[in-house]
């Protein structure tokens, strides 16, 4: 039963925390009034200007020069892996042509090897049959 009171108090404080209340007269002037000033106040020059002050400081002018070498670095290193592994498979395609070629070549002699034993060698039979032709 505590657990019940004590949730219904946290909701009746939460609806009273959450429910809608009425801006104090003159709010919305003062908020407008604010954000022109400002806006009137910061020329957009100052505003680029104050980021390129970032870079004005040694620490992060050196962090950023660090980044970018490290960054050309990987790069290059990637580069120079891509390259190596292009070279490497033109190289495994030129061996795969040699390798057929030399293969296709021996088929091609096994073959005529092939062809000139079998007319060469005439069975018996055949032979036997051409002298009773003749």
């Amino acid at each position: 039963m505590n657990f019940d009171k004590d949730t219904n108090r946290m909701e009746d404080a939460l609806k009273n925390a959450l429910r809608r209340r009425e801006a104090p007269e003159g709010f919305a002037d003062r908020v407008l009034t604010r954000v022109a000033e400002r806006s009137s106040a910061t020329p957009v020059v100052l505003r680029h200007q104050s980021w390129l002050r970032l870079f004005a400081q040694p620490l992060v002018r050196g962090a950023a020069a660090t980044a970018v070498c490290a960054a050309l670095v990987v790069g290059g290193i990637h580069y120079r892996n891509v390259q190596r592994e292009h070279a490497e498979g033109k190289a495994a395609k030129q061996q795969l042509i040699l390798a057929l070629r030399i293969a296709g070549s021996k088929l091609q002699l096994a073959k005529s090897k092939i062809n000139e034993i079998n007319v060469n060698h005439v069975p018996a039979d055949q032979t036997g049959n051409q002298e009773e032709k003749e």
